[in-house]
């Protein structure tokens, strides 16, 4: 992932990021007011030489008390002086559980032992302060050299006697909860980049070039569910979903100079991708600029145009390679001028031996001769081998994905599946796409509602069609 991408999955997350910092800090809040409040008091004392009686012998005094200062705050915490403490003050504690509570400190270059106590009760940590500081001192004297009077060479005077404190040093309610939503914000960034590696959906452009270096022909955006691609086509011929379809196929006008491309074949990784709806769209679009169209049902095994588009389904692709029917009997002329559709027919038991057939590759031949462009919709690409059979008799395939459902191994599996075959892609198309760059400089608004006027798409009737009944348009789903 790059920066860019870290970002992005930041942003996108950025509602579940806050949610979790201010649980953390609720958290911590919560946590730190059911903490006891605790207090700390603090005793000084001063250690100094007991006697000199010249100054060379008040600095060797002074040199010798430095030395030992730092020894006398380790012997703040040992037994020898806390016992006595425990004593006298009828503590309910052990010497170590006291030793936890106490600190003795020695400023630097002092002779200065400060000893603080924290307890939960101020009025007992001061007691526990100044008996430790009095303990110390009667330590400090009896374990120091003695004179020829037995007086102690060092003494520890308590210059500054603890005092009841009035405020909590413990707990920090404002650090407990800032550490709370810095948890939460951590715990957000992580679930934010953890979601963008597992979930390998393809969200956008980015995504597919990570998967390929092949061309993105078009972005179909997101249409109402109460309208299909075609009808969006048709009712608003200005609209950013037409101008999409426009550019698909400038795309295809310009993917081989040399060799214009006239068939295709459209496929999808796995079903409910949008590939039938592309089709639909593509052939309407061509119908435009590319005189005369047509589109064939090539998915023998779960057909969809003839209940997209309304059309009778009983005759079609099967009828022909069957020679039940012949080619001018099972087109129908739908939608709009110059687009005829071949759909499915009924679906046979061995869809896989049909396409593989001579007469498919007859059929699409005459097809070829006949139309100025064919588009073939056909079966996903992963869950059977149908395409494999088409590709190669066409110019080229156009794999469709859609957003927010197809994933990234999905589409190199697809990809995958046409390059061992030795597959012509000419390129990804991005269905569905929710952020699709809309501007006001396209008037018709594509998601408003069908209006009453007989604008809906209804298939047009075809002499040579026998048999042929008019029928409602698209009721199928989007396959």
């Amino acid at each position: 992932m790059t920066v860019h991408d870290y970002l992005g999955a930041i942003r996108k997350q950025w509602a579940v990021i806050l949610l979790l910092a201010l649980l953390g800090a609720a958290g911590g809040y919560v946590y730190a007011q059911s903490m006891p409040s605790m207090y700390r008091s603090t005793s000084s004392a001063y250690a100094s030489a007991a006697y000199g009686e010249s100054t060379s012998e008040l600095v060797q005094g002074s040199t010798y008390v430095q030395n030992l200062v730092q020894s006398y705050a380790l012997i703040a915490k040992s037994p020898y002086v806390l016992q006595p403490v425990i004593n006298d003050l009828g503590l309910d504690l052990t010497v170590a559980q006291l030793a936890r509570t106490v600190t003795a400190d020695t400023p630097l270059n002092t002779v200065v032992v400060d000893i603080s106590v924290v307890n939960s009760d101020p009025e007992l940590a001061r007691a526990i302060a100044d008996g430790i500081a009095k303990s110390l001192s009667d330590a400090v004297a009896n374990i120091s050299p003695k004179d020829a009077a037995q007086a102690a060479s060092v003494q520890l005077t308590i210059i500054s006697p603890a005092s009841a404190p009035v405020n909590p040093v413990s707990p920090d309610v404002r650090l407990i909860t800032g550490l709370g939503a810095a948890v939460g914000v951590l715990l957000g960034l992580a679930w934010a980049v953890l979601r963008e590696l597992v979930d390998t959906r393809i969200r956008s452009n980015t995504d597919i070039d990570l998967v390929t270096d092949l061309p993105l022909l078009a972005e179909i955006g997101r249409t109402s569910r109460e309208r299909r691609i075609a009808q969006v086509v048709r009712s608003s011929p200005n609209g950013v979903t037409a101008e999409a379809f426009r550019s698909l196929c400038m795309s295809l006008a310009f993917a081989d100079v040399d060799k214009p491309v006239a068939s295709v074949v459209v496929t999808s990784a796995l079903p409910g991708e949008g590939k039938s709806s592309v089709s639909v769209g593509l052939a309407m679009s061509l119908a435009e600029s590319s005189g005369s169209v047509i589109l064939v049902d090539g998915d023998l095994r779960n057909p969809s145009i003839a209940d997209y588009t309304g059309l009778e389904g009983s005759v079609g692709l099967t009828s022909v390679l069957l020679g039940d029917s012949s080619l001018d009997e099972a087109v129908q002329p739908w939608g709009v001028p110059g687009l005829d559709i071949l759909v499915a027919g009924a679906v046979p038991p061995n869809p896989n031996q049909l396409l593989a057939s001579d007469t498919m590759r007859g059929t699409l031949e005459a097809l070829k001769a006949q139309y100025d462009f064919v588009v073939i919709d056909t079966s996903p690409v992963i869950p059977v081998t149908d395409p494999l059979w088409l590709v190669h008799e066409t110019d080229g395939a156009i794999v469709v994905v859609r957003e927010r459902r197809t994933k990234r191994q999905q589409l190199q599996k697809a990809l995958s599946n046409l390059d061992s075959v030795g597959a012509r892609v000419l390129g990804v198309v991005a269905n569905d796409v929710r952020h699709h760059e809309r501007t006001t400089y396209y008037t018709d608004d594509e998601n408003a509602r069908p209006r009453q006027s007989g604008r809906a798409l209804r298939p047009r009737r075809r002499a040579v069609a026998a048999g042929a009944s008019e029928s409602t348009p698209e009721t199928a789903g989007d396959r």
